[in-house]
């Protein structure tokens, strides 16, 4: 091979080799904590990737082993909740340089994000997520399908909640842990069997809930993954209806799928 033959395949060598680079950088190794995160990155980057906690299980009480603190270590982008929602998380992270995580904030939109509470459930938090996102990533991006998609789903549960009052009639949870969603809709139930602690329910609130029964009050009760049937059964007829909900997003392929699930199971409530 002469020599300019030569340089010009070397040239044409690295020129591959900084366009598969760029192509890497493009489709960074992402690394949510969560499945409600997973869909968050999906959104943007259209790829799955597979998040640290398996789907079905809460981030607030996980015990990190070895391989998945390799796997945080080696990603070049973490996106979490941060320490007051994922403190099993808090201690590793301290060590992963800023520039490779990212924690998702409320930035404004009114949702807590203290322990036990789960502000994924709100538009308005995953939102703000997706545009914290596509700015770390250097991603244009146009929110108005995803604002019109919610204002939808907020005209439905609106009217919905009307013909409930009508009634006279609300929803009871097994478990407190749709604050985002309901504080973003205007949403309030009548009742929880447990906390956003977690804590189990004294006699008083078992009750208090039984009586809300009594009165006609109750359409539904919405059930997740934590929900203990027989304690729902000892207090409530089979007349309530029990409505699965999947809070963590276990079940959904993307974040419009999520919420709608949620909207779905809500419009369900009383018909």
């Amino acid at each position: 091979m002469c020599f300019v033959a030569r340089r010009l395949s070397l040239v044409g060598t690295f020129f591959v080799l900084l366009v598969t680079a760029s192509n890497a950088l493009a489709t960074a190794s992402i690394l949510p904590s969560t499945q409600a995160l997973a869909l968050l990155v999906k959104e943007i980057s259209g790829q799955v990737n597979q998040p640290l906690l398996p789907a079905n299980v809460s981030p607030h009480d996980f015990s990190l082993k070895p391989s998945h603190i390799r796997r945080l270590h080696s990603a070049e982008l973490v996106v979490w909740l941060g320490p007051e929602l994922e403190p099993y998380l808090a201690k590793t992270m301290a060590r992963i340089p800023a520039h490779q995580q990212l924690i998702i904030s409320n930035g404004g939109s009114g949702v807590g994000v203290s322990y036990g509470q789960h502000p994924w459930t709100s538009p308005a938090y995953l939102l703000q997520g997706v545009n914290q996102l596509s700015q770390r990533l250097d991603i244009k991006r146009d929110n108005a399908a995803w604002l019109e998609a919610m204002e939808r789903l907020q005209l439905e549960l609106t009217q919905h909640l009307q013909m409930l009052n009508h009634k006279g009639q609300g929803y009871l949870i097994y478990h407190d842990g749709l604050d985002g969603f309901e504080s973003h809709f205007g949403l309030t139930h009548l009742a929880s069997f447990t906390g956003a602690d977690d804590q189990a329910p004294g006699a008083k609130r078992l009750a208090s809930i039984a009586e809300f029964e009594k009165t006609g009050r109750v359409a539904c009760i919405l059930v997740d993954h934590e929900v203990k049937h027989k304690l729902v059964d000892a207090v409530l007829g089979p007349d309530v209806k029990r409505i699965q909900i999947d809070i963590l997003a276990a079940n959904s392929a993307s974040l419009t799928e999520y919420l709608t699930a949620l909207q779905q199971a809500l419009l369900s409530c009383g018909r």
